[in-house]
């Protein structure tokens, strides 16, 4: 179960780190501050989370007990 519930928490923050930050990124030539904006404006957040889930997902290998113990 350590190893399933690391490898869920390591690819769900993995794809929202990527998924954040596609949504964040302007897409296209930058011609003014109103197409520099993100497309979603909580994008960052997005990003955010899915980088602490990236860092978290080892404190879920560490922290939860393994099968042979």
């Amino acid at each position: 179960m350590r190893k399933t519930m690391f490898w869920l928490t390591l690819l769900t923050g993995l794809v929202l780190a990527i998924v954040g930050f596609v949504l964040a990124a302007p897409i296209g030539p930058v011609v003014g501050p109103a197409s520099s904006n993100p497309g979603l404006p909580f994008a960052p957040t997005i990003v955010v989370l899915g980088i602490l889930l990236l860092f978290g997902s080892a404190l879920v290998y560490e922290l939860l007990p393994d099968k042979s113990e």
